[in-house]
């Protein structure tokens, strides 16, 4: 009988593990929500393709030359 007890208990403490969890995740879910709005009010191009388009126009051409050779070519090797 003292088995049986026990295992029930250990049962119990699992329910309640899982509804503790449970309440974590319900009262920090608004919280991580509200930052998550937060920066995207304060970051607007950070989201916005013209914003990508426009860092990505900075970068071309780049600043390193072509190369003037083709190295797979064994001839171009010395």
């Amino acid at each position: 009988m003292r088995e049986s007890e026990e295992r029930r208990r250990a049962g119990l403490d699992l329910v309640e593990s899982i509804a503790m969890i449970g309440a974590l995740g319900l009262i920090a879910m608004p919280a991580i929500k509200g930052i998550a709005r937060r920066w995207r009010v304060r970051h607007p191009l950070a989201a916005s393709e013209q914003a990508i388009d426009e860092s990505l126009n900075g970068t071309y051409p780049a600043s390193d030359p072509p190369a003037t050779r083709y190295v797979d070519i064994p001839g171009n090797r010395r």
